[in-house]
């Protein structure tokens, strides 16, 4: 599912899907939508999740924001450790 290469309907509903993970809940693995994120990386990507970011749900604010670095350096891994530190607000000893 996470290839780099898609036909545009499939990378949209994609997108779609990782702006959904990021508004709802938490549920086991969601961080593990990463891949998809960054499969399917762009600029509607990167503004739904701005949005999320800006959301009134501390839960969005605080995934989108993980998802959005982890866009932005593809070589840190998406490892559960890199997710905890994140949460505990310690973003910038990952970077």
């Amino acid at each position: 599912m996470a290839l780099v290469h898609q036909e545009e309907a499939i990378r949209a509903k994609l997108t779609d899907l990782v702006e959904i993970v990021v508004l709802r809940a938490y549920h086991c693995k969601d961080r593990e939508y990463v891949r998809v994120a960054r499969a399917v990386d762009s600029a509607d990507l990167g503004g739904r999740l701005d949005r999320a970011v800006g959301s009134d749900s501390p839960w969005a604010r605080c995934q989108a924001g993980c998802v959005l670095c982890l866009l932005d350096r593809p070589d840190m891994p998406n490892t559960p450790h890199v997710w905890r530190a994140w949460v505990a607000g310690r973003a910038a000893a990952l970077m």
